[in-house]
């Protein structure tokens, strides 16, 4: 009687799989879309509260530090209450606070408002990840570079409406605006999730060290991200400075970057279910290393940003691959999985552009790119492993 149960409700999920795609597709656009909210709010909050550059830094710190210390604890709460309810509290939150940094007073209720956003964007990032690797298992194909893809989207749409909207609303008002649309769309679908106990563990563990195998998905995460972010951070600096680019060119480097990286997460599943995991992240891996070769040839701005471009196609599918694969441990460890290469990823964000600029301070921002290229060809060589059981 016991396996009959089981499997109805195995045929249940795999019945709900493609609304709870759709579903988790608006989680990762209303979570994407908060983001790029929130970057168009940072100049006027450093203006409204005379913030220097450093200063500003510090206050940017606290929401890394709180996205990081929620993920650690987030693989036990997803075992005891499932992804669904976690990423329903957390979409609520995270809209919610939005509005707040705006308002705050002073420097250290700005901290401690940015240390709960974070926190919030953190943990639901975390069971995003995760109940889309379980959409992923009832559904029979690949959906995670989509998802991804539609992150990316959410942040364009929430960094262009919002900054069009800060011109004639303060930034309170905008954010509150934004904040109930994002709602409103993730209300009209979030009973399309998966249901709790679809990945809710039947005895719910603590914190746990992951395996060599989580380790090994963690490592490449941080080297994707630590590449992401370097791109992010220094391909401007390079254009401009050791290129001689205009103004404008050397806007298009990340611009570029980012536009390949969408666009190759949107052709992601296909490619995925024809090659496999594998073959997708050494291909892409080999890819990066090739468009950073051709950002450094000094063939001027305009061959860099071609260069950048074919990297963030490289890079594009990437993290949603190793994602996949983090999901796809035995039942009851994905969500400790997931929460392990979230966190060591955004490790990757936070320190890498930082170790890198300590490089190009000693030598040249080139150089630091060069380092990246080798990061990708490390990615390549160890992807095989990596993601031996992702199909």
């Amino acid at each position: 009687m016991q396996t009959a149960t089981q499997d109805f409700t195995i045929r249940e999920f795999a019945d709900r799989a493609p609304g709870a795609r759709l579903a988790s597709l608006v989680a990762f656009f209303v979570n994407g879309s908060v983001f790029g909210v929130w970057a168009t709010q940072i100049p006027a909050i450093k203006d409204h509260l005379d913030l220097s550059p450093g200063v500003l830094g510090v206050a940017l710190l606290c929401l890394a530090a709180g996205a990081l210390t929620a993920m650690v604890g987030t693989g036990p709460l997803l075992g005891r209450v499932g992804s669904a309810p976690v990423i329903r509290l957390t979409a609520v939150a995270f809209a919610l606070i939005l509005p707040l940094p705006a308002l705050m007073p002073d420097l250290l209720s700005l901290c401690a408002v940015l240390f709960l956003f974070g926190a919030a964007g953190g943990t639901m990032d975390v069971a995003m990840n995760a109940h889309g690797a379980l959409v992923e298992r009832h559904l029979g194909r690949p959906i995670m570079s989509s998802l991804h893809g539609m992150w990316s989207l959410g942040g364009l749409f929430g960094a262009g409406v919002g900054g069009l909207l800060l011109q004639v609303l303060p930034p309170p008002v905008q954010a509150s605006i934004l904040a109930a649309a994002l709602l409103a769309l993730f209300f009209a679908l979030h009973r399309r999730l998966l249901p709790g106990s679809a990945d809710q563990q039947a005895e719910p563990t603590g914190l746990a060290l992951p395996d060599r195998g989580t380790l090994l998905l963690g490592a490449l995460t941080f080297l994707a991200f630590m590449s992401e972010g370097a791109i992010l951070d220094w391909s401007a600096v390079y254009l401009r400075e050791d290129l001689g680019g205009a103004a404008s060119i050397a806007a298009l480097g990340f611009a570029v970057f980012s536009g390949a990286m969408a666009v190759g997460r949107f052709c992601g599943d296909r490619l995925r279910q024809r090659f496999g995991g594998p073959v997708l992240v050494r291909a892409g891996a080999v890819l990066a290393f090739a468009g950073l070769a051709v950002a450094l040839t000094g063939g001027g701005p305009v061959v860099a940003v071609a260069g950048f471009g074919l990297t963030g196609l490289g890079l594009s599918n990437v993290v949603p691959v190793l994602f996949s694969a983090a999901g796809a441990k035995a039942e009851g460890e994905a969500g400790q999985a997931i929460a392990a290469v979230a966190t060591l990823g955004y490790a990757g964000v936070l320190t890498g552009p930082a170790l890198l600029g300590f490089v190009a301070e000693a030598s040249t921002v080139g150089f630091s790119f060069a380092l990246v290229a080798a990061l990708a060809l490390v990615i390549a060589a160890a992807s095989s492993r990596a993601v031996a059981q992702q199909g």
